[in-house]
């Protein structure tokens, strides 16, 4: 992602699907042992849309139909997810 300021940041797919910021992704997370290792297909890694929220957030849309997760710019931009 390139912003305003001329900075960029380099996201990887994989990285933002299981950080998924959603209620549900977050329960899932908590609920799974320290040494689980998510094993995610193609469609749980492919984009399909990328929506604005506000001037603050992005949806992302995935091939697999999830499409819960809010993430914010801020986040985004300090590599929180």
């Amino acid at each position: 992602m390139k912003w305003d300021d001329g900075s960029e940041s380099m996201l990887m797919l994989a990285n933002l699907r299981k950080s998924c910021p959603c209620a549900n992704c977050i329960a899932d997370r908590n609920n799974r042992p320290e040494t689980y290792i998510p094993l995610l297909s193609s469609a749980q890694l492919t984009l399909k849309e990328v929506k604005p929220v506000g001037s603050y957030a992005i949806q992302l849309v995935w091939q697999d139909g999830h499409d819960s997760g809010i993430y914010t710019y801020d986040k985004l931009k300090e590599g929180k997810y």
